[in-house]
């Protein structure tokens, strides 16, 4: 209903197509419309620079074109409590699977309009209310896990600037913002100072959390906790 509620209310399409795909062991649905599209009507409204952006604010949660109607959430736990959930529009897909742990963005065929899919085993033992639990406090929406590698084609985050993209917009919408830095190899002193140092001590009652880390960006991080709580 989030997915569909979207196509209707942000597309401007005059029809989504709904299918479903049903087995023992897996349960998948499609809602696709010829709308604006997902990613543009993102770019336009919040006037980013192109559809990657457009991924990237979504990941973050919260974000959306039509305050007064929506609160961003839909996709951000829709996203979260299925097995895999792959959002296509404008020549962009972005895919979020929850049995690897992984997410990815690369490009499709262009079409017009956007197509949502989703993909769970009926005997999940992924348990509604524990998703919500990970990211709320007394039923507000106050943490999010933005993921480091979808903000920068590559694997390398060195400059300040990066970090400033990855936390835009996060301050007003949530207290504890947890930094996935899976599939990220290296950082640099810029982007962590920024990240751990400079934004927490401009934002107070503000927390960055940093998780999944590798050995050598683990160090990193930890010279760059350990620095901001010497300036404290």
């Amino acid at each position: 209903m989030e997915m569909l509620n979207n196509a209707i209310d942000h597309s401007g399409s005059e029809t989504a197509t709904i299918k479903w795909w049903t087995s023992p062991d897996q349960w998948s649905f499609e809602i696709t419309d010829e709308g604006v599209g997902a990613y543009t009507k993102l770019l336009e409204g919040l006037h980013l620079t192109s559809e990657f952006e457009a991924v990237q604010e979504l990941s973050k949660g919260k974000r959306t074109t039509d305050p007064s109607r929506h609160t961003g959430e839909g996709i951000f736990f829709t996203s979260k409590v299925v097995d895999l959930f792959r959002l296509t529009s404008a020549g962009v897909r972005w895919t979020v699977d929850n049995i690897r742990q992984d997410v990815a963005l690369g490009v499709a065929a262009p079409a017009p309009g956007t197509s949502v899919f989703c993909q769970v085993d009926p005997q999940t033992d992924r348990v509604l209310v524990d998703v919500f639990k990970q990211f709320t406090r007394d039923h507000a929406f106050v943490r999010t896990r933005p993921v480091v590698k979808l903000f920068e084609i590559g694997t390398i985050f060195v400059s300040r600037s990066e970090a400033r993209r990855l936390l835009d917009g996060l301050d007003t919408d949530f207290e504890v913002v947890e930094v996935d830095f899976a599939g990220v190899e290296d950082v640099g002193q810029g982007f962590v100072d920024e990240l751990l140092r400079v934004w927490p001590a401009t934002h107070p009652g503000k927390s960055v959390v940093p998780m999944n880390m590798n050995p050598a960006v683990e160090f990193m991080v930890r010279r760059g906790i350990h620095r901001a709580t010497e300036d404290r």
